[in-house]
């Protein structure tokens, strides 16, 4: 177990840097995103100079299409249970993986094994509850009746 944790903490560190890194650009491209929307609204509601203008406006499919690009993400909660599932799965996998190679003493060292084994039921751990967690909200959500065509707003 003393030589997998070098090992482990340089992949710790990669990850986390990784994972930093992923927050930071997606934070930035956000708010560019924003800006740029933010720009777009501010110059369509300057031509608009009165209620009745407005009113015609929000009521044309160009002003539904406004109101709902006013939110920068909207998903479907059928591709949050999606992702969800595929996390769930590679999880799973990972986990599997790392089982088998504890089980081949001839691929590593008899000390890592262990740490194979325990990171393999980490793994398979955390992947069944994405999976536990997508069933349950999958089947809360037909209940709710939330699930309708992916063209429909969501509730």
């Amino acid at each position: 177990m003393g030589d997998l944790a070098p090992v482990l903490g340089i992949l710790s560190v990669f990850g986390s840097l990784s994972f930093l890194t992923w927050v930071i650009v997606d934070g930035l491209r956000r708010k560019q995103q924003l800006r740029v929307m933010e720009s777009f609204h501010n110059k369509l509601l300057d031509r608009i100079s009165n209620g009745k203008e407005l009113a015609e406006f929000m009521d044309s499919p160009g002003g539904v299409k406004f109101i709902d690009s006013i939110s920068t993400e909207r998903t479907h909660p059928a591709q949050r249970v999606l992702r969800a599932v595929q996390i769930g799965i590679v999880l799973c996998a990972a986990g599997m993986g790392c089982r088998v190679i504890s089980w081949q003493s001839s691929l590593v060292e008899r000390d890592a094994t262990e740490g194979f084994a325990i990171l393999g039921i980490l793994l398979l751990s955390v992947g069944i509850g994405y999976l536990v967690s997508a069933g349950a909200t999958f089947g809360l959500g037909r209940t709710l009746g939330v699930y309708g065509p992916a063209d429909a707003p969501s509730r």
